[in-house]
């Protein structure tokens, strides 16, 4: 009996001590806050930060038209442009095709 202790004492702590190491090593790799999740919230941040890439294009072109329609430097070529390709305006003697 004497045997078993003595063997309980020494594998006990390390047996403890390896539970511990795994438990750790599990939330840090695959827990809420473990590397798996912060390679997701990586990945997520360099899509939103394509989008907002994306968007800030698109802005400089929205303002980059908003200039040309303004009262005091109005392009009126610009503007024809817009009324022909939005609002198919034609003038009476011009035919309008549609292309598919």
């Amino acid at each position: 009996m004497e045997g078993v202790v003595k063997a309980a004492k020494t594998v006990l702590p390390a047996a403890a001590i390896g539970a511990l190491i795994l438990y750790f090593s599990y939330h840090a790799l695959a827990g809420d806050q473990g590397l798996a999740a912060w390679t997701e919230l990586q990945n997520e941040e360099a899509k939103l930060t394509r989008q907002i890439d994306a968007l800030k294009a698109e802005k400089a072109v929205l303002q980059a038209s908003l200039v040309r329609l303004r009262d005091k430097s109005m392009d009126l070529d610009y503007v024809e442009e817009i009324a022909r390709t939005k609002l198919s305006f034609v003038r009476p003697d011009e035919l309008l095709v549609a292309v598919r």
